[in-house]
């Protein structure tokens, strides 16, 4: 068995590969392989990808993301053969991985501050604060019986029920059909939309703040609030692609793309099955709170 990385020096946020690959002695019934939690949590598990090239020999490739700004090892892994009638465990090597910063050595010297500008002052807006103020005014002598009369007989407006997954679909939908992320290559746009999308689904149905949330927080949330493993693993999916092109200076390219977008359509189709029992008491609390109102408001007007 060999380990191997990419690289042995990390800047924050750099994306690396971390490969192992190891020779059986004979066909093993099964094989158990590190999963997310062997890893240091100052690594993120962003892809696992498995290659088996025969009977005898595999391998496995980790895709992981490096945020701290200190050296970081990546411990013995254990490795389970099991076999017909035993098992066996082997580990791999240990290997270290060290921090490299982006300061240039010996500088520390600071930029000098700029002047503080003036800027002049502006006339505009004390004139037209001028005139909203007699706007008021006119309005309260002049208009305000009037406008109370017919609040009094407008009958009064029912908002719609609101369905965070209709909501969703229609989101996705219209960044499926309207992005022209292929034009501008504006990928940071079109990620930030995608994982928006989630999160304000989980704020309006779940009542997390996930619009404020990083994504590892969010994530930790939904392991709290017990949400579906599926919608879970395709949120960190999403969230994970949006964290690289956001904050690591991904460039991702057009199909990747594409390929964040299906996965979150992919969530929504999860989403009307596993939360369609969740979506169905709101709607049941809106109309029940409608018949409530209704008939105070009949009584009123006999």
């Amino acid at each position: 068995m060999s380990t191997r990385v990419t690289t042995d020096t990390l800047t924050i946020g750099e994306v690396f590969e971390y490969s192992i690959a190891i020779q059986f002695d004979r066909e093993y019934q099964s094989v158990q392989y590190p999963d997310t939690n062997a890893f240091p949590s100052s690594l993120e598990l962003i892809d696992r990808q498995q290659f088996r090239t025969s009977d005898f020999s595999d391998s496995l490739v980790y895709t992981l993301q490096y945020f701290n700004n200190q050296d970081v090892q990546i411990s013995s892994l254990p490795i389970s053969l099991n076999g017909t009638n035993d098992s066996a465990t082997v580990f791999t090597d240990p290997i270290s991985l060290y921090f490299e910063t982006v300061v240039a050595k010996g500088d520390t010297t600071l930029k000098p501050m700029k002047p503080i500008y003036a800027f002049p002052r502006p006339w505009w807006p004390w004139l037209m604060a001028a005139l909203s103020i007699a706007g008021f005014l006119l309005w309260w002598f002049k208009f305000r019986d009037q406008e109370v009369t017919d609040s009094k007989d407008a009958e009064p407006q029912i908002e719609p029920f609101y369905n965070p997954l209709e909501e969703l679909e229609a989101q996705l939908l219209a960044i499926k059909n309207d992005s022209n992320v292929a034009e501008t290559k504006n990928f940071k746009l079109f990620y930030s939309k995608v994982g928006d999308s989630i999160r304000a689904y989980f704020e309006d149905l779940y009542n997390i703040p996930a619009l404020e949330c990083t994504s590892s927080e969010l994530l930790r949330y939904l392991d709290a609030y017990g949400v579906d493993d599926t919608l879970s693993e395709k949120t960190r999916v999403v969230l994970r692609k949006a964290d690289l092109v956001k904050f690591a200076k991904y460039t991702p390219t057009l199909e990747d793309a594409w390929q964040t977008l299906d996965h979150a359509l992919e969530f929504l189709e999860r989403a009307k099955l596993a939360d369609s029992a969740r979506i169905g008491r709101l709607k049941a609390k809106y109309d029940q709170q409608f018949m409530i109102t209704s008939p105070k408001k009949e009584q009123g007007e006999a």
